[in-house]
């Protein structure tokens, strides 16, 4: 592999990130600029008059959402139908694989509202989750598509517990730009098959206005990823926990706490990755790519190490 790993590529995509950060929402996740634009996102027709809109908008399918609870990211998959205006499905959590059921979902406008219920049988009367947000089509750099973002809240013993969350459709993410016709690669690879990704990987991310160079060391089971790795900059050591259903991917990388000089400590802290994986035909490298965003909303990329 090119050592380069198509860095320049990185930076142009860090470049971007840091462009857009003025436009950033707060969600902690997926990061889209709210401008509308050509290139950018276009929000569903909302009407004018103060009449009700048409709904032209189609939820359904399989949607990945990430939210926190407790500054802690979780994520979870639903699977949506839509009626008319409203829509219902169910989901589960990633991190415990608990069941839930959507419910009351509806869409007026760009406006979107659901409530999300556990143990719906054994305990109908306890209190929905109630999401709500807004909907639109995005267009970046790594993803175009359905793109819904809000805050979520529950009413518990007097007291409201919520945060924000954000989704995006799964499988609409596009997909790598093909080699020029007049430079092809010398290996061509399958770019529609999914890649397995157990290997080591060369990685970098920007970081508070950074870009960290770090080593990957992956092992895929199925759909799930694990794996550990280091900084370059720093020599942070972390592990990785992830999921993985081509072409999307979601990993949380955990840093070790660390021991500084003169009581200058850093602790356990957590970043997450989502994006996609693609497979590549370049004249400089051939094989799968990661690339997204980081929960911080700068741009990442991995490929892997030959």
């Amino acid at each position: 592999m090119s050592r380069n790993m198509g860095w320049s590529r990185l930076i142009m995509l860090i470049s971007l990130s840091l462009c857009l950060i003025p436009l950033l929402s707060a969600c902690q996740t997926i990061k889209l600029s709210d401008k509308a634009g050509a290139g950018s996102t276009s929000t569903a027709s909302s009407g004018q008059g103060g009449g009700a809109a048409q709904t032209s908008t189609d939820v359904s399918g399989p949607w990945q959402i990430s939210y926190e609870v407790n500054q802690e990211p979780r994520s979870a998959h639903l699977n949506l139908v839509q009626t008319g205006n409203t829509f219902e499905g169910t989901g589960t959590d990633d991190h415990d694989g608990q069941n839930f059921v959507v419910s009351k979902g509806v869409i007026t406008g760009n406006h979107i509202s659901f409530h999300k219920r556990y143990h719906v049988d054994e305990n109908p009367n306890l209190p929905p989750i109630v999401y709500q947000g807004s909907f639109e089509m995005a267009k970046t750099e790594t993803y175009s598509g359905p793109y819904m973002s809000g805050t979520y809240n529950l009413a518990k013993a007097g007291s409201n517990i919520g945060g924000k969350w954000d989704g995006q459709k799964e499988g609409a993410a596009t997909s790598a730009a093909p080699a020029p016709a007049d430079n092809p690669p010398p290996q061509p690879v399958n770019t529609g098959k999914a890649p397995h990704l157990s290997g080591k990987w060369d990685a970098g991310y920007e970081f508070e206005f950074k870009t960290v160079h770090s080593s990957l060391y992956l092992e895929q089971d199925g759909p799930k990823l694990v794996g550990h790795g280091i900084d370059k900059n720093s020599k942070e050591t972390f592990s990785l926990q992830g999921n993985y259903k081509f072409p999307d991917i979601r990993f949380v990388l955990k840093y070790n706490a660390v021991k500084g000089p003169k009581g200058k400590n850093k602790p356990e802290r957590k970043l997450e990755f989502r994006g996609t994986v693609s497979v590549v035909n370049e004249a400089e490298y051939q094989g799968p790519r990661l690339e997204g965003k980081t929960n911080g909303g700068g741009a990442w990329m991995a490929e892997i190490v030959k």
